[in-house]
C-alpha cells in the first residue's frame, strides 16, 4: 500500500535530517529522532499502527511480529523455524535478463558442501523478491521439485514479502548520475535486504547474507565457524568476500536495528555503502577473512544496464581445503626468515587449520623448505601468498623447487636428502600451481625468493597432493 504524497514528503524531510546527523550521533539517536512521534509511524513504517513494534521494548522497528513472519502469506516453502541454530544463510533473488538463473546452482553447491550433521546447524532462507508474483511462484515450484528433502528436513525455506512492506519506489531521489532504472533497482535492493534480515533475526546466532550467484569454497561452513571463533574483539560485520555485499556475516542481535536503518535510508545510498555506514556508526573495524569463502560467478547482473559487475572476482578465493583439513603429507617445515609477525611460524602455512606465516625482511636467497618424513610421490602443489587483509604482501619474485629422490639421496641420512633442487614452476601474482612429474618421489619442496622484497611476505597456504 503506497503512502500519501504529503506523508511521503514528510518522511523524506525527516530522513534528510537524520542523514545529516549520522556523522555526529550514535545510531540509536538517529533512529529515535526519525521515529519521534507515533503519528509519523503510520505513514513511514510497513506496519501502520499507533503502537509499532519495538526492539527489546525500546527502539522502533520496521519488522513484522512473529505471527506475521510465520504466516503462510510469507512462508511459501517450509514453516517458520522455532528452534534457534548457529547460522542462517539469507539469499534474495529476482529475475535476471536473458533467462539466466544462477539460484539453483548456488543452492545446490551450498547444500552439497554440508555434511548431514552440519545441515542441522543452520537454516537457508531464499527470499524470492521479484515484483512479479508469477515469476516468484515459478521459481518456488522449481526449488520445491529440486530440493524437497532439504525443505522437509527444515534446512531450506523460501519466502515472499507482502507488498505493503515496500515504501514508495517512484519519484526517487536522483544521485550519482544514476539512471532512473538503476536508482529503482538499488533502492528496492536495500528494502529486500531489510525484509530478509527481519525474517532471519531470531533464527540463529549468526547471519550470513549471500548473493544468489556465488560458489562456496570447499568446507566453507567449518572455515566460517573457525573464522568467527577466532575473533578476539567485538565486531559488527565480518567480510568473507570482498566485492560489494556478496558475502557478509552479521550477529543476529544486530539484524533488527540494521534492517530498520536500511529501510529508513533505502534511496540514499547503495546497500553496500549503507552497510559500511552502519559499520562506521558502530565504530567497528573492517575484518576480512584471509581468503574469500565465496566467489561471484554471475555473468549478468539482475540490472540489465549493469554489464560490468561480472568482471569483479575475488583476488583470494579459498578454493582448496587440503591444508585446512590437515591432508598434506607429513613434513617438517622450516624457513630462513625469522622476523615474523605475531610469532607466526612457517608450519602454520602448511599444517591443519587457517594459520599462515607472515614475515618481513625478505631478501634474495631466502627460502621455506618442506621436508617430507619419507620420499613422497607428489601429484600437485599449490602455494598462495598474500591475503585479503594484506594484498600487497605477496611473494613478488620466487620459484618453486623440488628435490627428487635418486640413488645418492636414497642412501643419505634424513638431514642430507634436501639437495640438488630443480625448478618446477615460477610464482605469478603471488601464486604457483603445478602438476609434478609422475613416477619421481620428492624428498623436499622449496619456496625460493629470487629478489629482494621491501614489503612483508604472507604465506597463506601450501597444499600438496600425493599421487
Amino acid at each position: 500500500m503506497w503512502r500519501k504524497s504529503n506523508s511521503y514528503l514528510m518522511h523524506r524531510k525527516v530522513r534528510r535530517v537524520c542523514w545529516c546527523m549520522l556523522n555526529c550521533m550514535a545510531l540509536l539517536s538517529v533512529i529515535a529522532v526519525t521515529f519521534s512521534t507515533s503519528r509519523w509511524l503510520g505513514y513511514t513504517l510497513p506496519i501502520a499502527t499507533e503502537k509499532p513494534r519495538k526492539i527489546n521494548g525500546q527502539d522502533p522497528s520496521v519488522c513484522f511480529d512473529e505471527n506475521r513472519l510465520s504466516s503462510q502469506e510469507i512462508n511459501k516453502l517450509g514453516t517458520y523455524p522455532r528452534v534457534k541454530r548457529f547460522l542462517s544463510i539469507g539469499i534474495s533473488s529476482i529475475k535476471r535478463p536473458f533467462g539466466l538463473n544462477y539460484l539453483p546452482r548456488t543452492i545446490h553447491l551450498l547444500i552439497g558442501n554440508l555434511s548431514e550433521e552440519k545441515r542441522k546447524e543452520l537454516y537457508m532462507v531464499i527470499f524470492l523478491a521479484d515484483l512479479s508474483y508469477a515469476h516468484n511462484s515459478a521459481v518456488s515450484r522449481n526449488i520445491s521439485n529440486g530440493f524437497k528433502t532439504d525443505i522437509d528436513n527444515g534446512l531450506l525455506h523460501a519466502i515472499f514479502a507482502p507488498k505493503e512492506y515496500y515504501p514508495r519506489l517512484t519519484n526517487l531521489k536522483e544521485k550519482f548520475g544514476d539512471s532512473k532504472e538503476r536508482i529503482f533497482w538499488r533502492s528496492k535492493l536495500v528494502i529486500d535486504f531489510s525484509f530478509l534480515m527481519c525474517y532471519c533475526k531470531d533464527l540463529s546466532q549468526y547471519y550470513l547474507h549471500l548473493e544468489d550467484d556465488v560458489i562456496p569454497a570447499p568446507s566453507f561452513y567449518p572455515k566460517l565457524k573457525d573464522f568467527i571463533a577466532s575473533q578476539q574483539k567485538q565486531w559488527t560485520v565480518l567480510d568473507v568476500a570482498l566485492q560489494g555485499a556478496i558475502a557478509k556475516v552479521y550477529q543476529s542481535t544486530d539484524l533488527e536495528r540494521l534492517a530498520t536503518f536500511l529501510y529508513l535510508m533505502y534511496d540514499e545510498l547503495p546497500v553496500d555503502w549503507l552497510i559500511n555506514k552502519w559499520r562506521n556508526i558502530k565504530d567497528s573495524a573492517n575484518i576480512f577473512a584471509p581468503a574469500s569463502l565465496f566467489q561471484h560467478v554471475g555473468h549478468h547482473s539482475s540490472l540489465l544496464e549493469n554489464n560490468v559487475s561480472h568482471l569483479f572476482k575475488e583476488g583470494y578465493f579459498d578454493k582448496y581445503d587440503q591444508k585446512y583439513k590437515g591432508l598434506n603429507p607429513v613434513a617438517v617445515v622450516s624457513a630462513s626468515m625469522q622476523n615474523s609477525h605475531l610469532n607466526t611460524k612457517p608450519e602454520l602455512a602448511y599444517g591443519k587449520g587457517l594459520g599462515y606465516f607472515w614475515v618481513k625482511g625478505i631478501k634474495k636467497g631466502d627460502f621455506i623448505d618442506i621436508e617430507f618424513t619419507s620420499p613422497t610421490e607428489v601429484r600437485k602443489v599449490f602455494v598462495d601468498t598474500g591475503a585479503n587483509f594484506a594484498a600487497s604482501d605477496q611473494l613478488k619474485h620466487g620459484i618453486l623447487q623440488a628435490s627428487f629422490q635418486n640413488e645418492t639421496t636414497k642412501e643419505a641420512g634424513h638431514s642430507g636428502r634436501c639437495k640438488n633442487f630443480e625448478t618446477i614452476d615460477y610464482f605469478q601474482r603471488g601464486k604457483v600451481e603445478v602438476f609434478v612429474e609422475r613416477n619421481r618421489n620428492v624428498n623436499c619442496l622449496r619456496i625460493l625468493v629470487t629478489g629482494n622484497q621491501d614489503k612483508w611476505l604472507l604465506v597463506r597456504e601450501i597444499d600438496v597432493w600425493e599421487t
